[in-house]
């Protein structure tokens, strides 16, 4: 039993040395778990920064991402040696995006763009081991990575129909008809399509779209799925400084070749099966405008008769619970007027907006539906152009007839293809619906529910909408809706 003696200080000492040395691996990984919830933190506040200054272009957006990740990281850098990490960061960005390219820095990999995404990745953070250098790990690598959405919180963009710079409050003409058929406010100006967006997609993993830049000619490729689900891709305004350097009248056609000089086009390549944007992958300011064809094929499919668009939805008027069937389709009957608030003191937002014309309960209370309609343009046409109160609750988010869609610089259209710069983003509300029938049927939301047989039915003939002024809704509204200009982009962490 003699030898025994001194066996347990052996084995006590050799539990001492495995205890400490998993506590020092613990304290040297903690160090690292902690940085990487820093990385993580940083790389989403940077990525949002960045995408907020997107409209400013790639050099602001790289500029954006590397301060605030920098803001947010405990580890102190030099300007020098910051820099050379964001430089020498090795992405590359996922397919379908482009490597942002910094007017002084040059290509950065590890900040990748398109026309609806923005993917930023945090250069490698090393933090150095106190314990692990025994074991013969002198440091740990963190990092991480996240993509923004430039889009609504559903991944719904602008609608693809131009407004005209002229365009004032109340109901405009989104879409128009020929000949006799022409119904104010629609005048017929542009002889058939009144201005029929036609946008390449570039692939949204929100929508379920998968790129293509095919047959960009033709205003027939995506429209219908774009009308359904909005433009899968973001566009913003072509500045007034912009505007006023090129000294182009709003009356005044211009060529593709004069606004390819000083707009960024909505269109796209294909190289290898990857889309990305033409150019330099600036934000989209000017979008692909087609009239003096007719498009009620498109348009009617869009809005009425299409099934099965990428996102699994239908044509947009369907999407709603409260419907009217025509020709055997439920299309949404909500009127505008049902999102109203009261001009009474109330405790929401939306209540005790103080403008009598407004008051969503007196418009309802009527018994025509043309005086309904005659008093929500009087709302609308009265409220100040400058901004005025909210007036419309958030419910307005249930309705598929509520959108955006971009206004142009232009008030002449002329006829045929061409590129036209957006002034801003509108928000509109689909309102009237004029058929191509015998009898000239127009489809009010708001009528009766019952059933509507169109005497011989062919297509949707000219839509309108009602313009809205951006303060009638709330923040969360323009944040859901996506697809606003500069001054209302609201991004969001897609992953």
């Amino acid at each position: 039993m003699s030898d025994d003696r001194g066996a347990s200080a052996i084995f006590i000492a050799m539990a001492m040395v495995l205890l400490v040395g998993v506590a020092a691996v613990a304290i040297d990984l903690s160090r690292g778990w902690n940085e990487r919830r820093q990385d993580v933190t940083a790389v989403d506040l940077a990525a949002v920064a960045g995408s907020l200054s997107f409209p400013q272009g790639q050099s602001a957006v790289a500029d954006q991402v590397m301060s605030s990740a920098r803001m947010n990281l405990d580890t102190t850098y030099s300007d020098a040696d910051w820099t050379a990490l964001w430089t020498a960061c090795v992405g590359p960005p996922p397919a379908g995006f482009t490597p942002v390219n910094h007017s002084t820095l040059g290509s950065l990999d590890c900040i990748g763009i398109n026309p609806s995404f923005l993917w930023v990745r945090l250069p490698d953070q090393v933090v150095d081991t106190s314990f692990g250098k025994v074991l013969g790990a002198n440091s740990l690598s963190t990092g991480a990575e996240v993509t923004v959405t430039l889009l609504g919180g559903s991944g719904n963009g602008a609608l693809p129909f131009a407004i005209r710079a002229n365009s004032g409050s109340g109901e405009v003409c989104l879409d128009t008809s020929t000949g006799s058929k022409i119904v104010p406010p629609c005048d017929g100006n542009e002889s058939g399509s009144f201005g029929n967006i036609a946008p390449p997609l570039f692939g949204n993993e929100l929508l379920g779209t998968s790129p293509s830049c095919g047959n960009q000619t033709s205003a027939n490729n995506y429209v219908p799925q774009s009308i359904a689900m909005g433009m899968d891709h973001v566009v913003f305004n072509f500045t007034a400084s912009a505007w006023a350097a090129t000294g182009w009248s709003a009356d005044a056609n211009t060529s593709n070749s004069s606004v390819d000089s000083v707009a960024n086009m909505d269109e796209c390549t294909d190289t290898g099966g990857a889309v990305a944007q033409a150019a330099d992958g600036s934000p989209i300011n000017a979008v692909y405008v087609d009239t003096g064809n007719s498009t009620k094929t498109d348009i009617t499919e869009g809005l009425m008769t299409g099934t099965g668009f990428p996102d699994g939805g239908g044509a947009r008027l369907t999407r709603s619970s409260n419907k009217r069937t025509i020709e055997g389709i439920g299309l949404d009957n909500t009127p505008l007027w049902v999102y109203l608030g009261t001009s009474a003191a109330g405790p929401n937002p939306e209540d005790g907006h103080g403008i009598v014309a407004c008051d969503g309960s007196t418009i309802n209370a009527l018994v025509d539906i043309e005086d309904k309609n005659d008093a929500m343009r009087a709302c609308l046409e009265g409220y100040p152009s400058s901004g005025g109160p909210q007036i419309f609750s958030d419910d307005i988010l249930q309705s598929p007839r509520v959108g955006t869609a971009p206004r142009l610089w232009h008030n002449n259209l002329g006829s045929g293809l061409s590129y036209r710069p957006v002034k801003t983003l509108d928000l509109i509300y689909l309102h009237a619906l004029f058929f191509d029938d015998k009898d000239d049927t127009v489809f009010y939301p708001g009528e009766d529910t019952s059933s509507v047989n169109l005497d011989k039915f062919k297509e949707i003939e000219q839509v309108t909408a009602y313009l809205l002024v951006d303060s009638m809704v709330s923040v969360d509204v323009h944040s859901e809706l996506g697809g606003f200009g500069n001054d209302t982009f609201q991004p969001e962490i897609f992953e």
